[in-house]
């Protein structure tokens, strides 16, 4: 049984007048990939990094906060990849080009 993503304007009703709902079918959606991970190992890595982005999203202020937060994420592991093919013998050195791009975020004003 697969799970299909509706339109995006039933998620932007969903997100607006049944977050739970919406929510519930997040996680459907989630489990449902994980499920069809190709080999025990590779299903437990994607729960693990499931686990990693819904501590992001729980400790985070905001849902902008926790979207920066897992783009941070998703940018250091690129950051890591493109490093162990570029020096695959320094490869657990320190990459973080992720910081110097908040340096350039603006904030919107506040009401």
């Amino acid at each position: 049984m697969t799970t299909r993503l509706p339109a995006f304007e039933v998620l932007v009703d969903m997100a607006r007048n049944d977050p739970d709902g919406l929510e519930t079918l997040r996680r459907s959606l989630t489990n449902a990939v994980i499920a069809t991970a190709s080999s025990e190992d590779s299903r437990r890595r994607l729960e693990g990094l499931q686990f990693r982005v819904d501590l992001e999203r729980r400790r985070a202020p905001t849902p902008l906060a926790a979207t920066i937060r897992i783009s941070e994420m998703m940018c250091r592991s690129l950051a890591d990849l493109h490093a162990s093919f570029v020096t695959p013998i320094d490869a657990d050195q320190d990459t973080a080009p992720c910081s110097s791009l908040l340096d350039n975020v603006v904030p919107f004003p506040r009401r």
